[in-house]
Formats: C-alpha cells, sequence, structure tokens
C-alpha cells in the first residue's frame, strides 16, 4: 500500500516547494561543560540548580542556555512546581531575558545568531509559522514544527502548509501522517476555511489503521470515549505499546501497573492534556529518548495529566483504575495539569 506521505506529496506536486534551510550545526555554547552540566541537573530533576545555572550562562550570553530555558519556561508542566511559589520578580528574572514588566523570552535574544531560535518564535506567531516549519524540521525539532502545522490547519491554511511540506516527507515524525492527510483533504477543496472535519478522514482515504496510531498521539481519545466507545477502547488497548508519543505513560504504567499495562497505559493516553505530551522542550538538544528515560519524566507526565479525581465507583468509569489510583498520588506530590 502507498504510504499517506508518499500519496500526499504526489498529489501536492502541483505547489511550488521551498529551499529547505540547512543545519548550522550545535548551538553556540552546546559544548561548554557548565551547560552540559546544567541540562543533565536538569534532567536529574534538580530544577532550581538546573534552571539558575541556565539563566547564568544566558546572561553570560550562551546561545544554547537562552535557548533551552526559553523552551523550558514555554511549558509550565517543566517548571510550575519550582516557580509557582516564587515571587513574580523572582520567577520573571529565573525564567526571562531582563526587559519591560514581565521580561522577555531569550528566544529574542539567541534569534540574532541562531536560525533555531528565530524559528521557534516564529512558530508561536499567527502568519509566521510556515517559514519556521522546514526551518524547524531541519535543525532537528519536528514536533514543534507538526504543533505548528497542526495550528496552520486550524487556520484554513492547508495548501501554504503542503508548499512547506515539500520534500521534507522522510525527516516527518510518523505523528505528522492525520495532519497530511487533513492537510490533502483541506486543500483538495480550495478552501481557506478552517478544517472542521472528523478525524476518520485519514482512515477514509488509506483504509490503513496505522492512522489510529497517529490519531491517538493527537489526542483524539477522552477518558469518556474510552469508556462509552467499545471500538475505541479495544483499538486504544490494542495498539497502545505501539503509540510512540505514549511512551513516558506506558512506562509509567509497566512501574505501577504491571498487571494491566495496556490498559493502563490507554488509559493514561486518553489524559493527556496536550498532544505530544510530555516531550523534550528542545529535540536538538535533548532528545525525547533521553527525556523520556530520565529521572524528571514522572513528575513531568504528572502535570501533563489532567487532574485525576477518583470517583468512589472509579474503579467502573475506566479500562484501568489502577492508573487513576497511581496517578493521584503522583499527583499530590509533583502537581497536575
Amino acid at each position: 500500500m502507498v504510504s499517506i506521505k508518499t500519496f500526499f506529496f504526489s498529489i501536492a506536486v502541483c505547489l511550488s516547494p521551498i529551499a529547505a534551510l540547512s543545519d548550522s550545526g550545535s548551538l553556540q555554547g552546546e559544548d561548554v561543560p557548565e551547560f552540559n552540566e546544567a541540562v543533565q541537573a536538569w534532567l536529574d530533576g534538580d530544577d532550581l540548580v538546573a534552571l539558575q545555572n541556565l539563566a547564568g550562562q544566558a546572561q553570560q550570553g550562551n546561545t544554547a542556555a537562552q535557548i533551552l530555558l526559553a523552551s523550558i519556561a514555554s511549558g509550565s508542566k517543566y517548571h510550575s512546581h519550582v516557580t509557582t511559589d516564587m515571587e513574580r520578580k523572582e520567577r520573571i528574572a529565573l525564567l526571562r531575558k531582563p526587559g519591560g514588566l514581565s521580561g522577555k523570552s531569550w528566544l529574542t535574544e539567541a534569534q540574532n545568531s541562531e536560525a533555531l531560535a528565530l524559528a521557534l518564535l516564529q512558530a508561536s506567531k499567527i502568519g509566521e509559522k510556515a517559514p519556521a516549519i522546514a526551518t524547524l524540521i531541519e535543525l532537528g525539532e519536528p514536533q514543534t514544527a507538526i504543533i505548528a502545522a497542526q495550528s496552520m490547519l486550524l487556520n484554513g491554511e492547508a495548501e501554504e502548509l503542503v508548499s512547506v511540506l515539500q520534500g521534507l516527507d522522510d525527516k516527518l515524525p510518523e505523528e505528522a501522517d492525520v495532519l497530511l492527510a487533513w492537510a490533502l483533504f483541506q486543500a483538495s477543496q480550495g478552501s481557506d476555511s478552517p478544517y472542521a472535519g472528523s478525524a476518520s478522514v485519514p482512515r477514509t482515504l488509506t483504509g490503513n489503521e496505522h492512522f489510529r496510531l497517529s490519531e491517538f498521539a493527537w489526542g483524539h481519545l477522552s477518558p469518556r470515549a474510552l469508556v462509552e466507545d467499545g471500538e475505541a477502547r479495544e483499538a486504544a488497548i490494542k495498539h497502545s505499546g505501539n503509540i510512540r508519543a505514549w511512551t513516558p505513560v506506558r512506562n509509567f504504567c509497566e512501574d505501577q501497573c504491571p498487571d494491566s499495562i495496556s490498559e493502563c497505559t490507554a488509559t493514561g493516553g486518553s489524559y493527556l492534556t496536550t498532544p505530544l505530551s510530555p516531550r523534550s522542550p528542545l529535540e536538538s538538544v535533548i532528545s525525547n529518548e533521553v527525556y523520556w528515560a530520565s529521572k524528571r519524566v514522572t513528575g513531568d507526565l504528572a502535570r501533563s495529566t489532567w487532574e485525576i479525581i477518583v470517583e468512589a465507583d472509579s474503579d467502573a468509569k475506566v479500562p484501568d483504575a489502577c492508573f487513576k489510583r497511581s496517578m493521584k498520588e503522583l499527583q499530590l506530590v509533583e502537581g497536575h495539569g
């Protein structure tokens, strides 16, 4: 069967490709021992020491520290457990570049010398995402790129997205499959209206159940659906071991619920607050594999999961009550999404 990526780009060939930016190599300051010590401290869950170290290096002009610190600051799950109780000025001084009432992202400084920093800034702004996506993919940030791609689709920019992704199909993560199918469908309609169709479109186009993996990774499964939709529940449990984005959930379940790993993973996947979460804040510096194997990821998972409320009859409300009990205990310590 022809893959969706091959199918997608063969149809999109009529659109003009863009020139992909080349990889500029390691970030300035990435090879500095102090930077690597800060990264390891952060992975080990020694957050305050790591953030203070990164902040000091950022102020001294270390571009790698500036970009990593800005990426950590952009996701509350990475720091809220240590910054929530800080005074506002202290929190701003720790996470942001001095300037104005609330400080500025360190990306605004790093963009002067690093294409990655500029692309990360553009990816967060409406109307500027397209030029950022190819750069992010080329520079080792594919998941940030496809999050931006999803935003473009929601804004009805399918044709522009198709053009941007020309020639990059072999560099896209598996989670991109659903987005590619959505883009193909939306672009074929010749409409600039936001896509509001069903996530089942990819399966309709290809007849390939592989897309269930990509679909689940994007959060197309709620705890309620897991209970009420028997087909979705069965598919989630069946595929739970193959959904890469659910790796942190699966690792948690292997440790906490070894007798019901698949059911636990499917339940945990349905409770994630955002797609592709938790993931490395900066893949080009800390791979997802390294991040997912780190000491800190369990706490980040708790803060990436909706608050667990354990009802008296909770055992009947989800495929795996063990996940709810175990995650609730963890969230009491680490916080929740």
